[in-house]
């Protein structure tokens, strides 16, 4: 492969998991809005108008990278072309799997990782479909909130949950939880810098990061990042000697199962504007 053809398939790599990062905005919209009974394809209308044209995309870039195509589990989009008349099939596959197309997108940023390519280059198609996903969008969310307001102002008794938790660790040494909450900055070159980087190239699999020589043990690099125990609960699960587990995502599920305690989080999350699953039951 050319030099040229490998910029393109690592652009591709890029522009592929940003997308994916869009359809599973939408997906969660969807789901927050069963939540609030708006699921009639007349209140989905431009989000479905907006998943067609990302997947479309995707489906041209996957047909190009067998990289792509091999990836398991599959993107959540080859199990609906379409999302109106799939909003109850979409929440049951949801509740069924715990995931949102996160375990799928972990994959191709993998791909981007290794490549050296995370921030996509669009064309001025691809730029199109990007703006045209972000508007129709913030439209829901505007939805969202109106209808949340007007639920609010009945009797009602409702509530909320935080259902997944993400860590994004950016180029800049910026990592964010659930891209809301901020954690101390990583400084370029530090031991903390690697420790991330190379968890992030190895993401649920036990392994060992190599620091170089340092006094400090891992323990003490993570909690000098900002993880909080519950933090470390999550996303580094095991830490033992020089070996640890990072996982990425996790889902409600999965920390209920290992009894987790995220009382707080949730909260701080919420705070900082965090998504949300509402919750509601008429009196």
């Amino acid at each position: 492969m050319k030099a040229n053809e490998y910029s393109a398939r690592n652009n591709d790599f890029a522009v592929a998991k940003a997308l994916n990062d869009s359809v599973k905005g939408i997906i969660v919209l969807i789901y927050v809005g069963i939540g609030q009974d708006l699921s009639k394809d007349s209140d989905i209308d431009g989000l479905n108008r907006a998943y067609i044209l990302l997947t479309n995309e995707l489906e041209k870039i996957y047909s190009r990278y067998p990289e792509l195509q091999e990836i398991k589990p599959d993107p959540i989009w080859k199990h609906f072309d379409v999302i109106k008349g799939s909003t109850e099939a979409l929440a049951d596959h949801i509740n069924d799997t715990d995931d949102f197309g996160e375990n799928h997108n972990l994959r191709v940023e993998k791909l981007c990782i290794i490549s050296g390519a995370e921030e996509p280059s669009y064309t001025d198609d691809q730029q199109k479909i990007v703006k045209t996903a972000h508007d129709l969008t913030v439209k829901y969310v505007e939805i969202l909130k109106d209808t949340h307001n007007k639920n609010s102002s009945k009797k009602v008794e409702y509530g909320w949950e935080i259902f997944e938790y993400g860590l994004t660790y950016k180029p800049d040494g910026t990592i964010l939880i659930n891209h809301a909450l901020k954690l101390k900055k990583v400084h370029a070159g530090s031991i903390t810098e690697k420790l991330l980087e190379q968890s992030m190239k190895n993401p649920n699999k036990k392994f060992k990061p190599d620091l170089g020589k340092t006094s400090r043990n891992i323990s003490t690099i993570i909690s000098s990042a900002g993880f909080t125990p519950v933090l470390r609960d999550l996303f580094f699960p095991t830490v033992s000697g020089d070996t640890i587990l990072f996982r990425p995502y996790v889902s409600k599920h999965q920390a209920d199962l290992e009894r987790i305690d995220r009382t707080e989080l949730d909260l701080q999350l919420r705070e900082n504007g965090a998504i949300c699953r509402v919750v509601f039951e008429p009196n």
